[in-house]
């Protein structure tokens, strides 16, 4: 099965986002599911996921997420890591973070990188799957 990464921006809206939003990323995760893409994503996604609904007490929406996570496959870290995102970032010219979801994508050979954010829409070390959700 391929591995599609999905970034946090993909959670965020899809779980906290406008109703049109939630729809349009849900038919996307559906199609990459169709296409035998198996989802995942690393211990950064549930990092700036989780940060907002824990630093409010949102319980509700924590657990929503876990839930969801549950099902997700977690790529596992290895130590230099963060020295492949070092890389990446001037490679791409990403910020820290941004470059940290590409490296685990790469490390563990992501056909194809998810995001809802503009700033992943052409990078070229993975295969972007950018969901544009500006025309909704």
């Amino acid at each position: 099965m391929k591995l599609a990464y999905t970034d946090s921006s993909v959670w965020i809206t899809r779980i906290e986002g406008l109703p049109a939003y939630r729809k349009a990323i849900g038919n996307a995760l559906k199609e990459l599911g169709n296409s035998e893409y198996s989802l995942c994503i690393s211990e950064a996604v549930l990092l700036e996921v989780l940060v907002k609904p824990y630093r409010e007490n949102n319980n509700e929406i924590i657990r929503v997420y876990h839930k969801l996570f549950g099902q997700l496959r977690l790529l596992e870290n290895f130590p230099d890591i963060f020295k492949d995102a070092l890389m990446v970032a001037q490679t791409e010219n990403l910020k820290g973070m941004d470059a940290l979801h590409v490296s685990f994508a790469l490390r563990h050979k992501c056909k194809c990188f998810v995001s809802t954010d503009p700033h992943f829409k052409n990078i070229t070390t993975v295969t972007p799957v950018w969901i544009d959700l500006g025309s909704i």
